[in-house]
């Protein structure tokens, strides 16, 4: 476990990197090949720089980023979000409900995974099912925990019951966790390694702490992708990420620095794009032990940090301010929820108010990244002007999760995004009592908060779910739970060689589909 405690910094701005090296010669592209006097056609080859290695290809048994950008190329899901943020087909081509706790899928006819396995039905029950399971051991299980029984009707249709009438099922299916994978390969061998989809896209190789090669998955009931092979290069530095991109070595990195946006866009052989996605910055805090468990301390805390400093100083044009858990973009957001203002003479009185005596020593924990350190070093600086002592400790992501996981861990800075597009899986996975020793590290409990995450669930009326909604992030501002720093831009930078690539909400989501190397 690599653990590093960061000194107090009063400067808030992070240094920029050292200057890039230059040039436009992509050294992806491979040259004509002369075969009995005709020229063979290019072969299509993209690299891709990613932050991490996967750590596994089993979709079922992770609930990470860096795993997802991977097993999306090569499995599916029943259905999936468009950019506009629309729910459309994949697997499934036709849906509706049957009662208010059953609904019908239609399965797309004439699909095989990678392994020969026909998708049918009984590939679609296997695999929610595989998810559900306890002996998998999955993370995200809980995204099928109101599934009470999948039926298979014929080959090509499907029921799913759900044990209350859950509105955001159809959004909780387009989630990559619930990829359909091969019962033959899942029952037969090791997904972790040998993944088995239906996706555009096949493993080739993987190194690990090296890169994974995908190759072009020919019998795509799509079509065959124009890209022959995609190298997801294992590369964790967003510095030398884009020295490799201005480089040409490299076609697309994900999360551009903010102080380097107008340099790249500005380039002629490259393009830089930054949109809002569905994903936030927050900073937990630990209700259960120690000084946190005090509304008086948490409060205090929130008063103190600059949260629109940090989004106009640091982050440049890459974040957008919002006290709502999910940003504007996702069902169930509260744009206008007001919260702490800044106010770091009010802070050190509530602290005096409380019985609180300074200096108060304190743990963030984090993990490994540039935003995530330089966001800890300014919040680090800021409590310092309230007498709060804050150490900061930054891990390796496993370490994080372990350290989180304990009792009496102290605040914690972290990501999450939205990814079903609908409030229900943000609010419920980290507020609900029930989600104690899953994602609701906070340990927050409110029966009324819980009440009101249960009633939004099994309400179809979206006006009647987004005042539920409203009410219950008015309840957590004032509990506070969680203080939601900012929503982060989502943005990527490629070669303009690259063409006809996707990329909605967040790395996970970039569809290769229709991509080419022009």
């Amino acid at each position: 476990m690599k653990k590093r405690v960061l000194p107090l910094l009063l400067a808030l701005a992070l240094a920029v990197l050292s200057a890039c090296g230059g040039g436009a010669n992509n050294q992806n592209q491979t040259p004509n090949q002369q075969t009995g006097g005709q020229t063979a056609p290019k072969e299509q080859v993209i690299t891709i720089a990613h932050s991490g290695d996967p750590a596994t290809l089993d979709p079922h048994k992770s609930f990470n980023g860096l795993v997802f950008t991977v097993t999306n190329q090569i499995y599916e899901t029943l259905l999936y979000r468009a950019a506009d943020g629309t729910l459309q087909p994949r697997l499934a081509t036709e849906w509706a409900p049957v009662d208010e706790t059953t609904w019908e899928f239609k399965l797309r006819e004439g699909v095989k995974f990678s392994d020969g396995t026909p998708l049918n039905a009984e590939a679609v029950k296997f695999s929610l099912e595989r998810l559900a399971d306890p002996e998998t051991k999955g993370p995200g299980a809980f995204i099928v925990g109101m599934i009470e029984e999948i039926t298979v009707v014929d080959d090509h249709t499907v029921h799913i019951r759900t044990s209350t009438p859950f509105t955001p099922l159809l959004a909780h299916l387009s989630h990559p966790v619930t990829a359909i994978v091969s019962p033959t390969a899942a029952t037969s061998g090791d997904l972790s390694k040998q993944p088995a989809g239906t996706g555009p896209f096949l493993l080739e190789d993987w190194k690990a702490g090296d890169s994974v090669t995908l190759k072009a998955n020919p019998d795509y009931w799509g079509g065959k992708p124009k890209l022959d092979k995609v190298i997801l290069r294992i590369i964790p530095e967003a510095g030398t990420q884009l020295t490799e991109l201005k480089a040409g070595t490299v076609d697309l990195i994900s999360g551009v620095q903010p102080e380097r946006f107008e340099e790249i866009d500005s380039d002629p052989q490259l393009s830089a794009t930054r949109f809002l996605g569905w994903g936030s910055m927050f900073l937990g805090f630990n209700m259960k032990a120690g000084p946190l468990a005090q509304p008086e301390v948490r409060q205090a805390i929130a008063m103190a940090i600059d949260r629109q400093g940090i989004v106009d100083t640091l982050r440049q044009g890459m974040a957008q301010f919002g006290n709502s858990l999910v940003p504007p973009t996702v069902f169930g957001s509260v744009p206008d929820l007001t919260g702490p203002e800044y106010d770091p003479e009010g802070a050190r009185a509530l602290l005096a108010q409380a019985g609180v005596t300074t200096p108060l020593k304190l743990t963030l924990n984090t993990y490994e990244g540039a935003e995530n350190q330089q966001i800890a070093q300014a919040i680090q600086a800021q409590l310092s002007q309230i007498g709060i002592d804050l150490e900061v400790v930054i891990t390796d992501y496993g370490a994080f999760t372990e350290a989180i996981a304990k009792d009496d861990h102290g605040l914690w800075l972290s990501s999450w995004g939205t990814v079903t597009m609908d409030a229900d899986y943000t609010l419920w996975a980290l507020l609900h009592s029930g989600q104690h020793g899953a994602d609701n590290k906070a340990f927050y409990a409110n029966p009324q908060v819980d009440e009101w995450l249960t009633e939004a669930r099994r309400t179809a009326d979206d006006a009647q779910r987004q005042a539920l909604y409203r009410q219950i992030q008015e309840q957590v501002m004032k509990d506070l739970p969680y203080l939601n720093l900012y929503y982060p831009l989502s943005s990527y930078a490629k070669n303009d060689r690259l063409q006809g690539e996707v990329y909605p909400f967040a790395a996970i989501n970039l569809d290769l589909r229709k991509a080419e190397v022009k």
